[in-house]
């Protein structure tokens, strides 16, 4: 199966695609090599998406118990610098 994985700091920007088995789970695959030397350089906290929606435990499994289906990709997210609502109010 396929899945994807991006994170789109502010100076670089990744992209992969692995051929994982069926029943890898998201905490397994951000421990691949490529992905883990990216989260070494991280100078934010952690936050893993899968498709745009975040895994909190709330809404969305952890990372550990959210198993991958074909297509999916799995996000690092990093914060915003500007808030959208401000930058809203400031173009008013």
């Amino acid at each position: 199966m396929k899945v994807f994985f991006t994170y789109q700091g502010i100076e670089k920007k990744y992209f992969y695609e692995f051929e994982v088995s069926s029943s890898i789970t998201v905490s397994e695959l951000i421990k691949f090599e490529e992905i883990k030397e990216i989260i070494s350089n991280l100078d934010h906290d952690l936050v893993i998406g899968v498709n745009g929606e975040i895994l909190d435990g709330n809404f969305k499994p952890l990372p550990h118990k959210y198993r991958l289906k074909d297509g999916e990709r799995v996000e690092l997210l990093r914060p915003l610098n500007q808030d959208p609502k401000e930058r809203r109010l400031k173009k008013i």
